[in-house]
This record gives C-alpha cells, structure tokens and sequence, in this order.
C-alpha cells in the first residue's frame, strides 16, 4: 500500500491534497500529529503517529522566524519527523520538503526509495535566513526518486537549480450540473493570515458592485478580529464546512483570490472552477495557470476592481466564463490526479 505522508492534519490546501489522493488511490494517509480539520474525512484511511498535538518552544520559535502569521499550528515538529524515519515503511510520498526529512533519512538509513510532493520551494529565495532551508530542500530533493510539483512555475524554479520535477496539478470534484443563475457575491477562499494580506480584500469590497464574502480559517484568531473591525463591508465567515463553502461556490458570480509569490495554486481557486465561478487572480499566484478564457490575471487589486465590475455587470460574459471554468475543471479531477501519479510512481519503480 502507497502512503501518502503528511505533517499536519489541519484546513490548509497541502492537507487537501494528501487526503484526497488517499482516498482517490485507496492509500494510507499518515499524519504526524492532527491539529483538527474541517475536511471530510470518510473513506480515508488515516493513521495519526503521535497523539500529542502540543509542539515544542523551540520548534515554534524557529518555525516564527520563517512563517510568523502561521501560528503555532504550522509549527515544524523536527522531533516527531525524525522519530517517523522508524515508524514508515513502504512506498510514500512526503508532502512539502519538511515531511520530506524523514523520506531523506529513510533512504540514509534502510535505502529505502521516496517520492516527495513539493508545494511551494524556497530555492528562489536569496534572503540570508532561507540558507539552511534550501540547502536542506536540496539534499531531500536530490536523494527522492520522483518530485512532484504543483506547478510549471515551481518546475521551472527546481530546474534552474538542477533538478527535475513532475507537474501533476492538485484535484477537484466538478459538479455533474452547475447553476446558471447567481448572486452578486464575489467570494475569496483561503486559510487567511496576514502574509495572505486580507486588508487588499477589504479595499476591494468597498468599491465594488456586489458583497464580497471572506470564507474560511485564520491562522490566528487576532488577525481575523483586528480585520473584521476595520472592514465592516466584507462578511468573514471563520472556518466553514465543506457543506457550506459549497453552497457560497454554487451561488457565487465571481471568486477572487491573491497570491503574493505563492507558487502553487490555491485549492479555492479550483473549487470554483469545479462548480463553474469565473475566477479573478493575480500574477503571484499559480492558479494563474488555470486562467484562460474563464477569468482574468490581474496586476493589482483596482484593476481586480474594475474586472470584477465587469463580470458582476455583464450576464453574457458571466455565463460564458461560467461554462469555460467549469469544462477546465473537468480536466482537473481528483481522479486524473491520483492516475497520474500512479503512473509516475510506476515509472519510478517506486510501487
């Protein structure tokens, strides 16, 4: 059986994945420790490794200098990936570089071959503190057997550095039918901190023709009171059930979502699309892949304004953004995923 490692069981767009190619590959999804999800769980076979959800000061501490607006939640756990080195066994594949470790010294130790899954990579990066971390990504890229990317914009960075990846896009589940008629809701999903810069969003409700609704978690529970009180314009619904972001995806006109150097496209962005919402993204983000004749790349947040407007005041040019999403979508399914990792895997003579 394939094992599908992950850090973290939580709402971030790296735990959607894994979970759905457990449940599309009729995998073992193995997560060092659970710090809860909204995600539907059923039909996964799940094994938490250790039952302690608390980390270490020091690990948060050094997790802050890189990701502060995370949270402890996001914190590195380099004890509980070490101790994982022993408790895996089998074909895997380790999402993001951190999970990644134990693959690196699995193969050190047992020889044991690895498939890693990269999100987003830090080898662009030429700031003094991500020395380490790159030079870390590196050694557990160059020993995996298969690299996986999410994107061809991280392809191209892990090129220029030498290394050869796969892109197999994340999935979605396109609807058998989408609804032709929708609210002038422009809808932003996300796991929200301030990296995410949710101000941009707030400057953006204000002038545009229709409500714009902010869905799910905040990394932190200050963040999401502090934004709240400044922009009284935008309804933020805090974590969300699937069952519910769903309905806010089928009533939609129109979603919006910013990346700021985000390499790998965010899951809202292909939820949309998998119920047929026009998508509006920035050039920082690599959903902007997914954009064709059924959504706009943007420079900045006023001509996302003026794009908005448009979609929100033209029916004609909604609808048949609408329709392209939606058949893009259908190329994208959770079930083309896990095949085309299987494939690669197979080639890989990792299974």
């Amino acid at each position: 059986m394939i094992n599908i490692v992950l850090r973290i069981l939580w709402s971030g767009g790296v735990t959607r994945v894994a979970l759905e190619e457990a449940r599309n590959m009729n995998a073992k999804l193995i997560a060092y420790r659970n710090a809860g999800t909204k995600y539907d769980l059923s039909n996964v076979n799940l094994q938490v490794l250790f039952e302690n959800n608390s980390s270490k000061f020091i690990y948060k501490f050094i997790t802050s200098i890189y990701a502060k607006n995370r949270g402890g939640v996001a914190t590195v756990d380099l004890d509980r990936i070490i101790k994982a080195r022993d408790m895996i066994k089998g074909p895997a594949i380790f999402h993001d570089q951190f999970a990644g470790i134990t693959g690196y010294l699995r193969k050190r130790k047992y020889g044991e071959d690895y498939a890693l899954y990269i999100h987003e990579t830090s080898l662009d990066s030429k700031s003094l503190k991500w020395a380490f971390p790159r030079m870390l990504e590196k050694k557990i890229i160059g020993k995996s057997k298969l690299t996986l990317v999410n994107s061809y914009w991280n392809k191209k960075i892990l090129s220029e550095n030498g290394f050869r990846a796969e892109v197999v896009y994340p999935g979605c589940y396109p609807k058998d039918k989408i609804n032709v008629e929708r609210d002038k809701i422009v809808l932003a999903v996300s796991m929200w901190d301030a990296g995410r810069k949710p101000e941009i969003y707030g400057e953006i409700a204000k002038k545009i023709k229709g409500k714009l609704i902010m869905a799910g978690s905040w990394a932190r529970e200050d963040t999401m009171r502090e934004f709240m009180s400044k922009y009284k314009e935008v309804m933020v619904t805090g974590p969300i059930s699937e069952k519910e972001l769903q309905n806010l995806y089928d009533k939609s006109a129109v979603l919006i979502r910013f990346g700021f150097n985000e390499k790998g496209p965010g899951m809202g962005v292909l939820e949309a699309m998998a119920s047929g919402m026009p998508v509006i993204v920035n050039d920082g983000l690599g959903s902007k892949e997914f954009i064709r004749d059924n959504g706009f790349v943007v420079r900045d947040w006023m001509e996302a304004v003026d794009r908005i407007n448009e979609i929100l005041e033209d029916e004609n040019l909604r609808r048949k953004m609408s329709l392209s999403s939606w058949e893009i979508a259908k190329t994208l399914s959770w079930k083309n995923h896990a095949e085309r990792i299987k494939e690669l895997m197979e080639e890989a003579n990792l299974i």
